[in-house]
């Protein structure tokens, strides 16, 4: 006979504030090379930019599906639950405002008309994902303390 396996102990604090700190060391340090790297010209520029950014993804990728593992079940509910709801209403408030904002003439500061299209492009798609970090912040916020 195998002895009983004792069920796993959740991540704690101290793990996610390492964890978190470990990949914040990570992005900075290929951030940094991404953006020194990138300086070339033409398409190798492009290419060494791209690989350590590439790299910084995986890593992330990696260690989620590790943090993911090791959460209980009421902590998976409380993400899923508040990506769906915060991080869906976060995008549909954020697009209203950026349609709203792009529809009519003179809304937006002078500056703004003098931004390229990859600024423009780069600028929504980063609006848009504060609004749903936003949204699923409260979201998570309001699953927990409705469960407490």
């Amino acid at each position: 006979m195998t002895p009983a396996r004792q069920p796993k102990r959740p991540f704690g604090l101290g793990t996610y504030l390492l964890m978190v700190g470990g990949l914040a060391v990570v992005g900075a340090i290929l951030g940094g090379g991404a953006a020194l790297l990138g300086e070339q010209p033409g398409l190798l520029g492009l290419v060494l930019s791209f690989i350590p950014i590439f790299i910084t993804m995986v890593i992330v990728g990696f260690v989620s599906i590790w943090w993911w593992r090791g959460i209980d079940e009421a902590a998976r509910e409380a993400h899923k639950w508040a990506w769906w709801w915060g991080g869906s209403g976060g995008m549909a408030f954020g697009a209203i405002l950026l349609i709203t904002l792009t529809a009519r003439d003179g809304v937006l500061p002078a500056a703004s008309q003098e931004l390229s299209a990859a600024d423009l492009v780069v600028g929504g798609m980063m609006t848009i994902l504060l609004f749903q970090l936003v949204g699923y912040a409260i979201a998570w916020a309001a699953w927990w303390l409705k469960r407490r």
